[in-house]
């Protein structure tokens, strides 16, 4: 049974960071955990705090902030203080979709209620934050996902020695009064009111090489990842890296189980005795994972039906239609409609 907001418990990420990015601001973050009831009595032990009080503690930083906005410099300050093998892997990581992976332990280890989804359209790539708080209003959560925001936008900055890979960025809220400091911050234009929020890249450098590939370093990253998943987060469920294999790469989309067993490393049978031990079919992943690309792509007007057909691995527009509509209850055309004027 999960556990409430109240009495379940999550890390805080990066404390240093936390400290870094209060000094930046003009203010001190102890007052501010103090004031929430949170405590460290280990210093060398990463502090665990309840998540409501975790977005408690963020609204604090913000109202007391002076000068500059605090999920910006908690982004740009970021660091994976208590998991040195998160540095391994992005240090040895050859592309960015590589270090994307990234996300999904991250999750894990750190934020079991956000993710991060790729989704490709024609020549952009969208990082998409996606935030499953239960009884939370997700308006609530709009400085959470500016840090996430921030801090992908530093990960990748660093990967890629400071080139400029972002075109823009997408943030569902309304324009606050100081708009201007997200244009500066991230220095793109920024778009609000959107139906996301979301970093905006030219789809080619997903792929574009960072590092020269070092497949032992990489080997040896993951492998010290996995050891700390076992340790903290208990058995992990294969239905969960089934469905980030599928987000990261939708080109498996197309495909059979063969490939997405093929992509986290397993034989097809160990797979497939794995989806079964949680009491899931692979096809059933698979085709929550194509309903959801296929919605996000149904927003973006100018992607057509076809394209979207052809993406999924469909044999054409008709098929498509009918599993779409066996999903929803709607057909592609009838969403799309429903969803009103959607910026292309």
């Amino acid at each position: 049974m999960q556990r409430s907001l109240s009495t379940s418990s999550v890390p805080v990420p990066s404390l240093g960071s936390w400290r870094q990015a209060a000094s930046v601001c003009g203010f001190t973050i102890d007052p501010v955990l103090r004031e929430l009831g949170i405590g460290q009595h280990d210093p060398h032990a990463q502090l665990r705090v309840s998540p409501l009080n975790l977005f408690k503690a963020f609204t604090l930083c913000v109202e007391r902030a002076r000068g500059h906005h605090f999920p910006f410099a908690l982004g740009e300050n970021f660091m994976f203080e208590h998991y040195a093998e998160f540095d391994a892997f992005v240090s040895s990581s050859s592309s960015i979709r590589e270090l994307l992976e990234l996300a999904g332990w991250a999750r894990e280890l750190l934020a079991p209620w956000m993710s991060l989804r790729l989704d490709e359209f024609g020549a952009e790539a969208h990082l998409r934050v996606v935030m499953d708080v239960p009884d939370i209003d997700p308006r609530e959560l709009c400085h959470v996902r500016e840090v996430v925001l921030a801090a992908v936008n530093q990960l990748i900055k660093r990967a890629t020695r400071g080139s400029h890979w972002l075109l823009s960025v997408r943030m569902a809220m309304p324009a606050p009064a100081h708009q201007q400091r997200f244009a500066e911050h991230f220095g793109v234009p920024v778009f609000f009111n959107e139906s996301a929020d979301a970093l905006v890249m030219d789809r080619r450098w997903l792929d574009m090489p960072l590092n020269e590939p070092v497949p032992e370093a990489l080997s040896q990253a993951r492998a010290r990842i996995e050891r700390r998943l076992s340790q903290e987060g208990g058995e992990r469920r294969i239905v969960d890296e089934v469905r980030w294999a599928l987000e990261r790469r939708p080109e498996l989309l197309r495909e059979g189980l063969e490939a997405t067993a093929s992509a986290l490393g397993l034989h097809p049978r160990t797979l497939q005795r794995r989806l079964q031990n949680e009491g899931v079919k692979y096809v059933d992943i698979q085709s929550e994972a194509k309903c959801n690309r296929a919605q996000v792509m149904l927003r973006r007007r100018a992607i057509s039906m076809e394209s979207i057909s052809d993406e999924l691995g469909f044999s054409d527009r008709r098929a498509f239609t009918f599993a779409f509509k066996r999903w929803t209850g709607l057909s592609p055309s009838a969403y799309r409609s429903q969803l009103g004027a959607v910026k292309a």
